[in-house]
């Protein structure tokens, strides 16, 4: 054998048609350790033995070549992985073995790289569904807190008796409107009282007054168009505030409350009402015109009860 290929960096052997080794370079016997092998199955382990059996002969006889063979040789240190490449020539193989033990230690790194990775991808897959449901539960706590704040904010501004918006709403409300009416829009405003109400209370009772009180409110709310607004202004007192009506369309609406309220088919005792209405004048506040429309009501009621009275 020359003495480039007995040092060559890999193991190289010659074999007859037996598969009896006939030539191996020094090279292989160092890596393992073998000095006078006589047969290939003296360099394999048992399971490498197995599958050379089974598979090299066929494979040599059918191309005349065996290609990147993986085998695991016996040596001296233990178990050597090798990858061999054979061709069939001149009535003999001749056999390159490469050495594999980084090969093999880069395809452990890569197989634990791969299970870390898993691993990570498993643990990020748990955690991101673990964020879902947190986020999930902080919108459900914010859509609580959101519908909390609305009922909150309904308590605030609606009076608990009649469900009518309340004193607070109606100042916010009407201080908003009057901002506008000083660049030209019109707000009529009327109060609303009930006739004898004294008389119901002690006739029937607290109980039956606040029943018509709420009979009332829901009345108004019947009555009155979808932008106007009606609140309890306390007591047996009511307001109606008409965003972009003048004092025609106030005294209308109050006439056809009064009549409404004169031909109801009551559920609990009869009433009538009286109304002060009085439409916002240029550079007025809200207790002035509230103040006025009072002085109106208090008007109707010396008129004889039962009607509207408004500006002149």
């Amino acid at each position: 054998m020359e003495q480039q290929l007995d040092r060559a960096p890999c193991g190289y052997l010659i074999l007859d048609h037996e598969l009896r080794i006939v030539e191996m370079n020094k090279t292989l016997q160092l890596m393992t350790g073998a000095q006078q092998p006589k047969h290939m199955h003296d360099l394999l382990t048992v399971a490498s033995r197995v599958y050379f059996q089974t598979y090299f002969t066929p494979s040599i006889k059918m191309h005349g070549t065996v290609n990147e063979m993986f085998l695991t040789l016996k040596s001296e240190t233990g178990s050597l992985p090798v990858l061999m490449n054979t061709i069939e020539r001149d009535g003999s193989y001749e056999c390159a073995l490469i050495q594999m033990s980084v090969r093999g230690e880069y395809e452990k790194e890569l197989l634990l790289a791969k299970r870390n990775a898993e691993k990570v991808n498993r643990e990020t897959a748990e955690a991101y569904e673990k964020l879902k449901t947190v986020m999930n539960e902080v919108e459900c706590k914010q859509q609580e807190l959101m519908d909390l704040n609305f009922k909150l904010q309904q308590l605030a501004t609606t009076d608990p008796l009649t469900g009518l918006k309340n004193r607070r709403y109606l100042t916010e409300q009407l201080e908003e409107l009057l901002l506008q009416a000083e660049t030209g829009r019109e707000v009529a405003l009327l109060v609303i009282d009930i006739d004898h109400f004294k008389k119901v209370n002690d006739s029937h009772g607290h109980q039956m007054g606040d029943a018509v009180l709420q009979e009332l409110a829901w009345r108004l709310e019947a009555e009155t168009g979808s932008a106007d607004i009606v609140a309890r202004l306390g007591g047996e007192e009511f307001v109606v505030v008409m965003p972009n009506a003048g004092l025609k369309d106030g005294l209308a609406m109050g006439n056809a409350l009064c009549k409404h309220m004169e031909t109801a088919d009551w559920l609990h005792v009869p009433i009538t009402v009286s109304i002060g209405a009085a439409v916002y004048v240029a550079g007025e506040g809200m207790d002035s015109l509230l103040s006025r429309a009072d002085e109106f009501l208090y008007k109707a009621k010396a008129k004889g009860r039962n009607c509207v009275v408004g500006d002149e």
